[in-house]
């Protein structure tokens, strides 16, 4: 019999366009559950998620494309510790409207697709409102 071995990967949370308080609050948070906080430039939008992640078998595209949303981009996290973070965010009015978790799927997405799909989604979501959910 075979074994699949899964490499568990870092713990981190990639964020974008996020104030200098919500991004020290995210740094807490993300250290209560051993991860960490990486703050992306809003320029950078045209790299993949697993180069802005540091995974294997990515690497800079140096492609810029700006990024004007408020998003988060989570990594590493399983589902229960996704909603124990998700609740800190809440508990201190962090309120960012595009999150996703970073798949097998979009890893090979740029920054800026993964952002208006995002954006979308939120969009079909809300009925075709803009305002900010948590």
């Amino acid at each position: 019999m075979k074994s699949i071995i899964r490499l568990k990967s870092k713990k981190m949370l990639l964020i974008i366009n996020i104030e200098s308080a919500e991004k020290e609050a995210l740094s807490e948070i993300m250290a209560a559950h051993s991860g960490e906080v990486k703050e992306v430039l809003s320029d950078q939008g045209g790299e993949k998620l697993g180069y802005l992640l540091g995974f294997n078998g990515f690497e800079a595209s140096g492609e810029k494309a700006e990024v004007t949303q408020r998003a988060a981009v989570f990594s590493g996290v399983d589902g229960k510790e996704l909603n124990e973070i998700l609740a800190a965010m809440r508990e201190r009015g962090i309120k960012i409207p595009l999150k996703a978790v970073c798949t097998a799927h979009n890893q090979s997405w740029t920054l800026k697709a993964l952002c208006e799909e995002l954006e979308q989604e939120h969009r079909y979501m809300n009925g075709g409102r803009q305002g900010e959910q948590a």
